[in-house]
């Protein structure tokens, strides 16, 4: 699953050129590798022979490693090819070493993953435990396709996740502010841009996580939503 929703075709063919050009290289590193993301494609298409040939050599060169990153990365591997007897445990595990890594996105996903999986093996309680999680985090990080997945998960277990309190300002960062502001005052993208040295794109791009985090859809909305805090 994925910075936009998951697609399959797409998403696999960009994780195949990137492991084509590792291997073009000769790079190993697991901590470059697209190897997790393949795996969990593979199998979200009914592909296990392969998600399972991708593992392998990803699970040699992380447990190489011995580093925290790539052993959690691959823990999920091994957790999404378990079967329905042992895929907890291996989930388990994967978060148990997620917790020795500062990675709220990588830990997130493994959360998304079991609680999908345990939603599937029928356990909606234990499932919510894990999809709430991964929500708030990805909400915190501004994930907003990721957070819908996982949202989407949640309501699979019987439980509508509850949209983000827009009364605050508290979570724009200084940068959205100042855009949130000057846009609500009436400027256009390019004026913004050439107030603040911005190119356009990177007012479009603030402008959009300054309407996820507000929960509004228009710059009608958003001047609105910042006159009822002043």
């Amino acid at each position: 699953m994925p910075t936009s929703r998951p697609r399959s075709n797409g998403a696999s063919s960009v994780t195949a050129a990137q492991q084509a050009t590792l291997d073009k290289y000769r790079i190993s590193d697991p901590d470059l590798s697209p190897a997790p993301e393949r795996v969990g494609l593979y199998l979200r298409t009914g592909r296990r022979d392969q998600a399972a040939q991708v593992a392998t050599p990803y699970l040699d060169a992380a447990a190489a490693k011995r580093q925290p990153w790539a052993l959690a990365r691959a823990a999920r591997c091994r957790a999404l090819l378990a079967d329905d007897r042992d895929f907890a445990d291996q989930f388990e595990q994967a978060l148990v070493i997620h917790s020795r890594t500062p990675d709220t996105f990588e830990t997130a996903r493994s959360q998304l993953a079991y609680g999908a999986r345990l939603r599937r093996a029928g356990q909606r309680v234990r499932a919510r435990e894990q999809l709430r999680s991964a929500l708030r985090s990805f909400d915190d990080l501004g994930a907003a396709p990721w957070a819908e997945a996982a949202g989407i998960e949640l309501a699979g277990t019987g439980e509508t996740a509850r949209r983000r309190d827009p009364s605050t300002l508290d979570d724009l960062t200084a940068q959205e502010l100042r855009i949130a502001l000057l846009l609500a005052g009436g400027k256009t993208t390019r004026e913004a841009a050439a107030t603040l040295f911005l190119s356009p794109k990177t007012i479009e791009y603030h402008l959009r996580h300054v309407y996820q985090k507000l929960d509004v859809r228009s710059r009608g909305e958003l001047a609105d939503a910042l006159a009822r805090q002043r």
